[in-house]
């Protein structure tokens, strides 16, 4: 299904370098692929994704030139962080330790809690030292250095399985931009 907005704003972003593309070479290479809008149509939407920060734009005269804009990446930790906010406030803690949890299959350690955000307390039950010990090994093959003193976490039960499930997929919705294919309903009957 073709979302106009969406999708061409995808393929002008996979047009540009890091050196970046004039208005003109981007006309030409849309025309290509079917998208005849013209010029003063094609500047009006580049300047919009420039004042949305989506694109950086550059005046190397006699031609403006556009680059898209390199911002920080938001890593597993942050995504599960704002989900958890977003559907759980209240549990916000014992849901992102539940989540990170299942999709790790271990421990969580205190550090990957800071990370996304969970500074407060340590929800859950602290894991048993065999566990811990497993795990830190496993982080340290990876890559990631962990304190002998760092504390890891697991949840203390099964009764987030369903909003896990439910922030798994709004990830997924939201990182591939498809929320517009989402049908949205609305309840037509009173339940009893």
């Amino acid at each position: 299904m073709f979302h106009p907005d969406r999708d061409l704003k995808q393929i002008i972003i996979s047009m540009l370098s890091d050196d970046g593309r004039s208005i003109s070479y981007l006309s030409r290479e849309l025309k290509k692929q079917g998208f005849d809008m013209h010029r003063l149509t094609l500047t009006g939407y580049l300047r919009a994704l420039s004042d949305m920060n989506v694109l950086k734009e550059k005046d190397v005269p006699p031609a403006k030139i556009y680059t898209p804009v390199k911002g920080k990446e938001r890593d597993i930790y942050l995504r599960i962080a704002e989900q958890s906010k977003i559907l759980a406030l209240d549990k916000y803690p014992d849901l992102t330790l539940y989540t990170l949890y299942r999709l790790f299959k271990r421990p969580i350690f205190k550090e990957e809690l800071e990370r996304a955000g969970v500074f407060e307390f340590s929800p859950g039950v602290q894991a048993k030292e065999d566990e811990i010990a497993e795990a830190r090994r496993f982080m340290q093959k990876t890559g990631f250095k962990i304190p002998t003193s760092s504390k890891a976490y697991v949840p203390a039960s099964e009764e987030l399985e369903s909003v896990f499930q439910n922030l798994l997929v709004q990830i997924l919705i939201n990182d591939s931009e498809c929320s517009y294919l989402v049908k949205e309903t609305k309840q037509a009957k009173l339940d009893l």
